[in-house]
C-alpha cells in the first residue's frame, strides 16, 4: 500500500460514493473506479461492496482502511521529523472545518500563514461536525474546528472564541418592517415569523431548538437544510427568519443586503474549539495556524461589544 492508494480508498469512505470521492480528488469517476479495482486486485480481496444505493466496506476493507489511516499518520510524522532535522518547515497539514467557517476564516488566514510557511501544504476539508470528529480519530485530519461541548475524551480542545447567536430576517418580513435592523430584540418578538432552521443532523440544530424552547417560542418551521448558504437564499426568497452565528453578519456580499439583522437579548454563546487527537500534538506550524485563526475570528467580531 502506498499513500496515494490510502488517500483514494479513504476518500470513497469519507464521501460515501465513487462519484463524490472522484469530485473531491479532482479526477473522473471512471478513473477512480479503475484505480480502486487495481488496489483490490493487488490486495486479493474486494474492499467495497457496491450496490445501487450505497457503498459498504467488506471485512477486508475495514482492515485496509485502518491500515491506510495509520500509514497517513506515519507519513505526516516522518515529514515533520525530517523538516525539524533540516531546519525547514515542510509537510502537509490536514484541516477540517464546517463549510461556512471555511468561507469566513480561511482566505485571509491562509494568506498570512503562507507568508511564514511557504512550504507547508494545507488540505482543507469541509464536513459536518460528527464527520470531522470521526476523521480526527481516524487519522485523516490533524486538526478541526469544532463547536459546542468538549465531549470526546480522545481529543484535545483549544478554545478559539465564543460565537454569539443572532437573527437574520428577510427585509420583506413584518419584523424587518417593524423594527430597525441592528436592534436588540427578544426571540419572542419574532414568534409569529416563519423560520428556516438547520437540519436535524447538524450539531448546532439542537442548540438553536433549545434556545427557542427556553424562551417559549414554538417556531413555524418552513424548511430545514444542512447548507448555510442555501438557508440564506431560502430565507431571502421566501420572506423568512433564521438563526445564525454572529460572524455571518460580517460577510461583505451583496446577498447580505437582503436582510435585517438583530442581536438577541436572550441569546446564547457557542464555544469554538480547535480540536486534535491527544496522541498527536500540534506541530509548531499547526499551532501557528490555530493562533492565526483565533486572532482572525476575534478581530472580525471585536466591535460587537
Amino acid at each position: 500500500m502506498n499513500t496515494r492508494h490510502a488517500q483514494l480508498v479513504l476518500a470513497v469512505v469519507r464521501e460515501g460514493s465513487f462519484t463524490a470521492a472522484a469530485k473531491s480528488l479532482f479526477i473522473t469517476q471512471p478513473t477512480l473506479s479503475h484505480q480502486i479495482r487495481q488496489i483490490e486486485e493487488q490486495l486479493g480481496s474486494p474492499i467495497f461492496v457496491r450496490s445501487k444505493t450505497a457503498i459498504e466496506l467488506t471485512p477486508a476493507g475495514h482492515v485496509y482502511v485502518q491500515a491506510a489511516r495509520r500509514i497517513l499518520q506515519i507519513e505526516t510524522q516522518m515529514n515533520e521529523a525530517l523538516g525539524a532535522l533540516s531546519g525547514t518547515s515542510e509537510g502537509i497539514l490536514r484541516l477540517g472545518l464546517p463549510a461556512q467557517r471555511a468561507d469566513e476564516l480561511l482566505p485571509q488566514v491562509l494568506a498570512d500563514f503562507y507568508a511564514l510557511y511557504p512550504n507547508v501544504r494545507i488540505e482543507a476539508l469541509t464536513a459536518q461536525q460528527q464527520e470531522l470528529e470521526r476523521m480526527l480519530l481516524g487519522g485523516e485530519l490533524h486538526m478541526a474546528l469544532l463547536s459546542g461541548e468538549e465531549d470526546n475524551p480522545q481529543l484535545e480542545y483549544q478554545l478559539i472564541a465564543s460565537d454569539e447567536v443572532v437573527l437574520l430576517a428577510s427585509k420583506k418580513t413584518e419584523l424587518a418592517q417593524r423594527i430597525p435592523s441592528g436592534s436588540t430584540i427578544s426571540l419572542r418578538e419574532c414568534a409569529e415569523e416563519r423560520f428556516v432552521l438547520p437540519a436535524d443532523n447538524l450539531h448546532f440544530s439542537h442548540a438553536y431548538d433549545e434556545l427557542l424552547s427556553q424562551v417559549g417560542v414554538t417556531p413555524n418551521i418552513v424548511c430545514r437544510t444542512d447548507d448555510s448558504q442555501c438557508a440564506k437564499r431560502i430565507c431571502a426568497a421566501c420572506s423568512l427568519v433564521m438563526l445564525c452565528p454572529f460572524i455571518t453578519l460580517l460577510s461583505d456580499t451583496p446577498a447580505m443586503q437582503q436582510f435585517a439583522h438583530y442581536r438577541l437579548s436572550d441569546t446564547s454563546f457557542t464555544p469554538l474549539y480547535m480540536a486534535y487527537p491527544k496522541d498527536m500534538p500540534l506541530t509548531p506550524y499547526a499551532q501557528t495556524l490555530f493562533t492565526m485563526m483565533s486572532n482572525r475570528f476575534r478581530a472580525m467580531t471585536a466591535y460587537r461589544a
